[in-house]
């Protein structure tokens, strides 16, 4: 079973665990179950696994494209896939001399680097603030994660931490990029910030600058070798070393096309699960779910390059 190929198009008789969907949450969710006991089955609607996270050959033979998500800031911090060890089944993460750069004109460039300190020189006057603000976060960035990618409602595992990112973290992008002095340090931030998808201007947006800058100054923003889908096929891997099974090709359309089970989990977007859903959840949760709205989407242009890239800002 791997991302690139059509898995097992097969059904079960009964499981603990049916999850519906094979992204990354469907299969790290099959994993963390499977490694708990559990006999889980995973139903993918499209004929290889893996959603978002995915590689395919989209201009010339050979050449791999990530279909969506390429680079990852939190692939090395996040802490179920510390406990999964997905490196063990194939997974190997690399990392770039640059891992961010965002251009401006002139062959300028707002440029994020591993090292604080060789960050901060590139900024000018912007340096020693962007020192002071970001070395104190990239020294605690695991402490940072294992807060911010837990439950939606907990207690924070790390306070101290947590009071030091809340500080800019609840302010807009928009108003903490205007706090840096040259177009450089703004457009980097802003940037970085623009990950969340979400306008600028509103609360709470500058916490992903924040958050993506620190891991990057911690782990990098590391890809995965062979690309996204190698994510995808250590998931895998795992899933069915467990005793997991993966089944491709198959839609599920109500909640009675599921094996018999215990539990059932969806990775799915709450239009598609509404319809899967209808008749059997109250109609105050069925019509929440038919109006959530989604938000801004991304476009990205794949491009095969022959000699090289003719980089403006070396």
């Amino acid at each position: 079973m791997n991302a690139s190929g059509t898995g097992i198009a097969q059904s079960v008789d009964s499981v603990d665990v049916v999850v519906v969907g094979a992204g990354p949450n469907g299969l790290t969710a099959a994993a963390v179950l499977a490694r708990a006991g559990l006999s889980v089955h995973v139903i993918e609607a499209a004929e290889v696994i893996g959603g978002g996270t995915r590689s395919e050959e989209l201009t010339v033979a050979g050449l791999v494209h990530d279909v969506c998500s390429a680079v990852h800031p939190f692939g090395v911090a996040s802490p179920v896939f510390s406990e999964l060890g997905l490196e063990r089944h194939g997974l190997t993460w690399r990392h770039a001399p640059v891992d961010v750069a965002h251009p401006l004109d002139g062959g300028r460039a707002g440029i994020l680097l591993r090292s604080v300190a060789d960050t901060a020189s590139g900024l000018g006057p912007d340096g020693a603030r962007w020192a002071s603000t970001f070395a104190p976060l990239a020294d605690r960035a695991l402490e940072l994660a294992d807060d911010i990618l837990g439950p939606v409602v907990h207690l924070p595992r790390h306070p101290l931490a947590m009071a030091r990112f809340g500080v800019s973290a609840l302010q807009s992008a928009s108003l903490v990029a205007r706090r840096w002095r040259t177009p450089e340090t703004r457009a980097l931030f802003a940037g970085v910030a623009a990950h969340v998808y979400r306008p600028l201007h509103q609360p709470l947006t500058a916490s992903a600058a924040m958050m993506f800058i620190a891991q990057g100054h911690r782990h990098g923003w590391p890809v995965a070798e062979g690309g996204s889908r190698a994510i995808t096929d250590a998931l895998a891997s795992l899933v069915t070393s467990l005793g997991g099974t993966i089944e491709t090709g198959r839609e599920v359309r109500t909640l009675d096309d599921l094996p018999p089970h215990r539990v059932a989990l969806f990775d799915v977007g709450p239009h598609a699960f509404a319809r899967i859903a209808a008749g059997r959840q109250p109609t105050r949760l069925r019509r929440s779910y038919e109006r959530y709205r989604y938000g801004p989407g991304a476009f990205k242009v794949d491009l095969a390059v022959e000699g090289g890239v003719p980089w403006a800002n070396e």
